[in-house]
């Protein structure tokens, strides 16, 4: 009996370097429900889509995940295989020019949410700090949903948490399995 195998590839998480289709300086307020950023959705308030107000840690965009609400974030599906792990990595910083201090950020795949916080205390646009986190989780389908937001409510500013350079790999995936060439293949060549 002849069996081929294949290898199950889940679709390049998309734009997480927030660089494709970035503007030449920013764009502030975009509003829940865009699709303006590629690959990314406004789930909630509105974000700053930032290029020259500070330094970005990865290529030359980042978000700001509150525009001018006290709430903002974004969220994108993209495929997953079943059963495989996965890790979601990503830089952290925050806006230095408002309070609060401690910018929060909840990141959820899948319905289950973490907290991060970044503090901005002697922070400035040219020396943002961003730092690395990661996280993990097991897909339960084909397809799965990330969120970041952060929500600054009572502060009475529009200065949350930064984001840039969002990872998401498939943890100890296997190699794809190698072509074997049938016997007959190269007949039709010849023909």
């Amino acid at each position: 009996a002849l069996s081929l195998a294949t290898a199950a590839h889940a679709a390049p998480f998309q734009n997480g370097s927030f660089d494709v289709g970035a503007p030449a300086t920013f764009v502030f307020d975009i509003p829940a429900g865009s699709t303006l950023i590629p690959g990314w959705t406004v789930s909630v308030g509105t974000v700053d889509w930032i290029t020259n107000n500070w330094v970005s840690s990865q290529g030359t965009s980042s978000l700001d995940l509150v525009g001018s609400f006290a709430v903002g974030g974004v969220t994108q599906t993209f495929d997953t295989v079943p059963g495989t792990t996965y890790v979601v990595a990503f830089d952290l910083a925050g806006n230095p020019g408002g309070p609060p201090v401690v910018k929060p950020l909840a990141v959820t795949v899948n319905g289950v949410t973490s907290n991060f916080t970044f503090d901005t205390t002697g922070r400035t646009g040219a020396a943002m700090g961003w730092t690395r986190h990661s996280l993990t989780f097991t897909a339960t389908g084909t397809s799965s949903t990330i969120a970041f937001v952060s929500d600054v409510t009572g502060t009475g500013t529009n200065a949350g948490a930064a984001l840039d350079n969002v990872t998401i790999t498939a943890q100890g995936a296997a190699p794809a399995a190698a072509e074997i060439p049938l016997p007959w293949a190269h007949v039709g060549a010849a023909l």
